[in-house]
């Protein structure tokens, strides 16, 4: 039985491989997925919510196993759904590009519910299948993670608003001292020119 399941996930890996042109790459980001898709609380019915809230409840059903007609999203409807902090941290995660996160989600997460979804019945947990992949992909972020912390934790929080204040009290300085620039140094009388009173 565990050979049959490890059968499925080398081929959702392998077809994910192809169609996003991940390469060894599609292994972390399914794992990734998953663990995202069981996260939150409700687990995979609020990841299908996502979907159903933007309009796009009728396309999701469609990835469903057992559906005859898989329909396809676009990266941006993926965004969407899924929500740009969320693409943030799975493009840290899966070390891709935020800027092709969405493309390659559109052309995967189809592909992964299917696979959760052979007999067209939600799951209500991680199946036990994808778990491996989903610890894989947590040990590989940690590295990501951790550098992303580091490089954070070099410009403490307490120090952010010196930045704006600093801005401002030069803005202010250039404009004081534009106005002294500005100002006459010989007013109305004072010029030896004007005709005398």
């Amino acid at each position: 039985m565990e050979m049959i399941l490890m059968t499925v996930v080398g081929t959702l890996i392998e077809d994910v491989a192809r169609v996003s042109g991940l390469g060894d790459k599609a292994g972390t980001l399914i794992g990734v997925l998953a663990g995202f898709m069981f996260a939150e609380p409700g687990g995979f019915m609020a990841f299908r919510e996502k979907f159903c809230a933007i309009g796009l409840g009728d396309v999701f059903d469609s990835w469903i196993g057992g559906h005859p007609n898989m329909r396809y999203t676009n990266g941006n409807e993926m965004k969407h759904a899924v929500g740009f902090a969320n693409m943030r941290v799975i493009a840290e995660q899966t070390g891709l590009p935020e800027s092709v996160v969405g493309g390659v989600m559109a052309t995967a997460v189809p592909l992964l519910v299917r696979a959760v979804t052979p007999a067209g019945v939600l799951p209500a947990f991680l199946p036990a299948e994808l778990e491996y992949l989903v610890r894989a992909s947590e040990r590989a972020a940690a590295p990501v993670t951790q550098a992303c912390d580091a490089a954070r934790s070099r410009f403490p929080r307490r120090w952010r608003w010196l930045l704006p204040l600093s801005a401002l009290a030069l803005l202010t300085y250039c404009g004081l001292q534009g106005l002294d620039t500005l100002s006459p140094t010989s007013g109305p009388g004072n010029d030896e020119h004007s005709p005398a009173g």
